[in-house]
């Protein structure tokens, strides 16, 4: 059994590209849901002028939210390894009876 071999914990390595566009992605998603507000509640939006669709901010924020996506995907993909070491480490420490 290799009950001795060392266990290393998982490295953290979250891109500052994906992030920047989880920043990006979230803004945009915020900015549809004033936008919606604006039209809801005052029959005017920011952008309302510029495009005739009226759902133009359900694709702004369908976009924000793909723009999220890779980074939660990264973070969640850590999380499954941060998981998996605990089981290990858990395992390992089992006491032999």
């Amino acid at each position: 059994m290799s009950q001795d071999k060392q266990l290393t914990p998982p490295t953290a390595n979250i891109s500052m590209w994906l992030l920047l566009l989880d920043i990006i992605g979230m803004a945009l998603v915020v900015f549809a849901g004033y936008e919606i507000y604006l039209i809801n509640e005052k029959n005017s939006g920011v952008l309302a002028e510029h495009f005739t669709w009226p759902h133009y901010p359900w694709v702004i924020m369908g976009l924000g939210v793909l723009l999220m996506i890779p980074f939660h995907k990264q973070v969640f993909s850590l999380f499954r390894k941060v998981k998996q070491y605990q089981k290990e480490l858990a395992k390992k420490n089992r006491p032999d009876f």
